[in-house]
Protein backbone atom coordinates (compact mmCIF):
# COMPACT_ATOMS: atom_id res chain seq x y z
CA UNK A 1 0.00 0.00 0.00
CA UNK A 2 1.37 3.51 -0.62
CA UNK A 3 0.94 5.59 1.88
CA UNK A 4 3.27 8.92 1.30
CA UNK A 5 4.28 8.65 -1.97
CA UNK A 6 0.84 9.59 -3.63
CA UNK A 7 1.19 12.95 -3.37
CA UNK A 8 5.09 12.99 -5.24
CA UNK A 9 3.79 10.87 -8.21
CA UNK A 10 0.67 13.24 -8.60
CA UNK A 11 2.85 16.16 -8.54
CA UNK A 12 5.78 15.15 -10.39
CA UNK A 13 3.23 13.75 -13.17
CA UNK A 14 1.39 17.56 -13.30
CA UNK A 15 4.81 19.20 -13.72
CA UNK A 16 5.96 16.47 -16.38
CA UNK A 17 3.43 18.07 -18.27
CA UNK A 18 3.29 20.90 -18.06
CA UNK A 19 6.87 21.10 -18.52
CA UNK A 20 6.87 19.32 -21.62
CA UNK A 21 4.29 21.97 -22.48
CA UNK A 22 6.70 24.66 -21.46
CA UNK A 23 9.02 22.94 -23.57
CA UNK A 24 7.06 23.05 -26.46
CA UNK A 25 6.37 27.06 -26.00
CA UNK A 26 10.14 27.85 -25.76
CA UNK A 27 10.95 25.50 -28.40
CA UNK A 28 8.99 26.85 -31.31
CA UNK A 29 9.93 30.46 -30.30
CA UNK A 30 13.72 30.08 -30.20
CA UNK A 31 14.59 31.11 -34.09
CA UNK A 32 14.42 34.47 -33.30
CA UNK A 33 17.15 33.92 -30.98
CA UNK A 34 19.39 31.94 -33.08
CA UNK A 35 19.81 34.70 -35.67
CA UNK A 36 21.66 36.88 -33.34
CA UNK A 37 23.43 34.32 -32.11
CA UNK A 38 21.85 31.93 -29.15
CA UNK A 39 24.13 33.86 -26.83
CA UNK A 40 22.01 36.83 -27.36
CA UNK A 41 18.81 35.22 -25.31
CA UNK A 42 17.43 38.15 -22.76
CA UNK A 43 17.47 37.20 -19.01
CA UNK A 44 13.90 36.56 -18.94
CA UNK A 45 13.89 34.07 -21.39
CA UNK A 46 17.20 32.59 -19.79
CA UNK A 47 15.05 32.08 -16.44
CA UNK A 48 12.07 30.52 -18.18
CA UNK A 49 14.48 28.00 -19.60
CA UNK A 50 15.76 27.62 -16.59
CA UNK A 51 12.48 27.08 -15.01
CA UNK A 52 11.34 24.31 -17.57
CA UNK A 53 14.93 22.62 -17.31
CA UNK A 54 14.95 22.34 -13.49
CA UNK A 55 11.05 21.92 -13.11
CA UNK A 56 11.55 18.47 -15.50
CA UNK A 57 13.88 16.74 -13.54
CA UNK A 58 12.61 17.79 -10.49
CA UNK A 59 9.25 16.01 -11.64
CA UNK A 60 10.90 12.91 -12.24
CA UNK A 61 12.77 12.84 -8.81
CA UNK A 62 9.40 13.48 -7.44
CA UNK A 63 8.11 9.95 -9.36
CA UNK A 64 10.96 8.62 -8.25
CA UNK A 65 10.62 9.57 -4.54
CA UNK A 66 7.27 8.41 -4.87
CA UNK A 67 7.75 5.25 -5.90
CA UNK A 68 10.55 3.94 -3.36
CA UNK A 69 9.74 6.54 0.15
CA UNK A 70 7.57 3.83 1.53
CA UNK A 71 10.23 1.55 1.46
CA UNK A 72 12.59 3.55 2.86
CA UNK A 73 14.02 2.82 6.48
CA UNK A 74 12.55 6.30 8.36
CA UNK A 75 10.24 6.88 10.92
CA UNK A 76 6.84 7.57 9.76
CA UNK A 77 7.48 11.48 10.50
CA UNK A 78 10.54 11.81 8.33
CA UNK A 79 8.86 9.95 5.59
CA UNK A 80 6.12 12.35 5.75
CA UNK A 81 8.44 15.02 5.69
CA UNK A 82 10.98 13.77 3.00
CA UNK A 83 7.80 13.26 0.69
CA UNK A 84 6.47 17.34 1.58
CA UNK A 85 9.76 18.67 0.88
CA UNK A 86 9.82 17.16 -2.37
CA UNK A 87 6.35 18.61 -3.46
CA UNK A 88 8.04 21.73 -1.71
CA UNK A 89 11.31 21.85 -4.23
CA UNK A 90 9.16 22.62 -7.31
CA UNK A 91 9.58 26.04 -5.26
CA UNK A 92 13.09 26.23 -6.87
CA UNK A 93 11.33 25.89 -10.64
CA UNK A 94 8.63 28.20 -10.13
CA UNK A 95 10.64 30.96 -8.48
CA UNK A 96 12.75 30.78 -11.93
CA UNK A 97 9.50 31.16 -13.81
CA UNK A 98 8.41 33.85 -12.30
CA UNK A 99 11.78 35.68 -11.94
CA UNK A 100 11.43 34.99 -16.08
CA UNK A 101 7.83 36.63 -16.17
CA UNK A 102 9.06 39.45 -14.44
CA UNK A 103 12.12 40.06 -16.19
CA UNK A 104 14.49 38.90 -13.68
CA UNK A 105 13.23 40.75 -10.77
CA UNK A 106 15.11 39.58 -8.17
CA UNK A 107 11.79 39.58 -6.07
CA UNK A 108 11.39 35.71 -6.14
CA UNK A 109 15.23 34.82 -6.11
CA UNK A 110 14.36 33.56 -2.01
CA UNK A 111 11.52 31.63 -3.68
CA UNK A 112 14.22 30.12 -5.95
CA UNK A 113 16.69 29.31 -3.01
CA UNK A 114 13.95 27.94 -0.91
CA UNK A 115 12.95 25.16 -3.47
CA UNK A 116 16.86 24.46 -3.57
CA UNK A 117 16.85 24.21 0.14
CA UNK A 118 13.46 21.73 0.28
CA UNK A 119 15.35 19.62 -2.53
CA UNK A 120 18.66 19.30 -1.00
CA UNK A 121 16.73 18.51 2.31
CA UNK A 122 14.49 15.71 0.99
CA UNK A 123 17.27 14.27 -1.18
CA UNK A 124 19.01 13.76 2.18
CA UNK A 125 16.73 12.40 3.66
CA UNK A 126 15.91 10.11 0.65
CA UNK A 127 19.65 8.83 1.52
CA UNK A 128 19.19 8.76 4.70
CA UNK A 129 16.39 6.08 4.54
CA UNK A 130 18.36 4.34 2.09
CA UNK A 131 21.16 3.94 4.80
CA UNK A 132 19.76 3.74 7.75
CA UNK A 133 18.87 -0.41 9.00
CA UNK A 134 16.47 0.82 11.40
CA UNK A 135 13.75 3.51 11.27
CA UNK A 136 14.25 6.29 13.85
Amino acid sequence: MMKFGRKNIIAGGIVIFIGAFGGFVLGFSVDPYFEKGFYAMTLSRFLLRAGHSHGMPFALYNLILGGLIDRLSLSEKLKKWCSTLGVLAFLMPIGLILRGLTGGAMTYAPVVLLGAIFFLSSAGLMVYGGLNRNPD
